[in-house]
């Protein structure tokens, strides 16, 4: 059964960033992509390829895409590809900070022109943002803006709460996502029947938290322990419901162990929030943040001169120009703003008007 969702749509200058809010208001799926990075490869899109070498083991093969990472195909029919040759590809998950795209090959007709060289051939037949989702309202706009905000915020926290007391800690490390599950200042029952209320509540969350951040890979839950068998099995079919709904997909969800550990394999698809984030560099971080903040003040204080304070990275930046914001945001605004040099550290503009 599909999630109603409000789908919300910040196409800023420089950067575009959408956010599904669920039917309270709760955001759980999130998307960001910079200016400077169009072009990268996307979940479900068809390219060209050139296999360029076997990986390690012989067991698939390092595809250019003529793109800084190259692609991996794990190919099960391995006599398809010849060293140098231009195959059709799917992206099946898109690439992550140390990782290129991983790939499948693609189901092409014989008839199809082939290209000299590798690159885009056709987008997705449907979004997978937006996959197993019934969208009932859209908004853009400042309301837009401001829900995305709060969204990049929740997502980018140590700790979620769980609904009605208790809290969420995640932690990602190269190897895994550990999720611990702690009572906190949850109102305490009795015994058992706490522990599982608990941890089904738990289990949705924690579900939500790996949806919106984008969460893919091995994922372990701590739940609190449970001694009964049949709890551990309610608070497992929960899991595995919940990633279902949150992620539009299936997972591969282990039982529950007495301890109370649960793990979980998940596909890697969409790339996550953290790599989305963390692979800006911080100079280009906060000139975004300055067009961003220059465009809402802008809509804010219409006639009005807006102006800004930067660090010396972000005004070399900004001056370079290299993704055309200049134009972009005069189109919008007007050319009313100016961006002034301070001694202040990268990652703390200011932006003001002035009547």
């Amino acid at each position: 059964m599909s999630i109603k969702a409000t789908l919300c749509i910040d196409d800023a200058v420089g950067e575009r960033r959408r956010a599904l809010l669920d039917p309270f208001g709760r955001p759980f799926r999130l998307e960001t992509e910079r200016w400077s990075e169009r072009g990268r490869p996307h979940l479900d899109e068809i390219w060209w390829g050139r296999a360029t070498a076997r990986t390690p083991g012989a067991k698939g093969w390092f595809v250019d895409l003529r793109l800084q990472q190259d692609g991996v195909i794990d190919a099960t029919k391995s006599t398809a590809i010849v060293e140098g040759g231009l195959i059709p590809v799917r992206i099946k998950s898109e690439a992550s900070a140390d990782k290129g795209p991983s790939l499948s090959l693609a189901d092409m007709p014989a008839s199809t022109p082939r290209p000299d060289r590798p690159g885009l051939h056709a987008p997705p037949l449907a979004d997978p943002f937006r996959a197993d989702v019934e969208i009932i309202a859209t908004i853009d706009g400042v309301p837009a803006r401001k829900e995305i905000d709060d969204a990049i915020s929740d997502a980018m926290r140590r700790e979620a709460p769980i609904p009605d007391g208790g809290d969420l800690s995640i932690e990602r490390t190269r190897a895994l996502t550990a999720i611990d599950v702690d009572a906190s200042a949850r109102e305490r029952g009795e015994g058992d029947a706490f522990t599982l209320d608990l941890n089904l509540a738990a289990a949705d969350e924690a579900a939500r938290q790996i949806g919106l951040r984008g969460i893919g890979g091995l994922v372990v839950v701590d739940f609190l322990s449970m001694a009964s068998r049949k709890d551990r099995t309610a608070v497992t079919d929960a899991f595995r419901k919940a990633l279902v709904s949150w992620l539009g997909r299936a997972s591969e969800v282990a039982d529950i162990s007495t301890l109370g550990l649960c793990e979980a394999s998940l596909a890697r698809r969409m790339r996550s929030v953290a790599d989305a984030l963390g692979s800006v560099p911080p100079a280009e971080r906060e000139g975004l943040d300055v067009i961003r903040a220059l465009e809402s003040e802008g809509w804010a204080a219409r006639g009005a001169r807006l102006r800004a304070l930067v660090s010396a990275p972000a005004a070399r930046w900004l001056e370079a120009d290299n993704i055309g914001w200049k134009a972009a945001l005069a189109d919008r605004i007007g050319g009313r703003w100016a961006i002034e040099l301070d001694d202040r550290a990268v990652g703390h503009p200011q932006i003001w008007s002035v009547r």
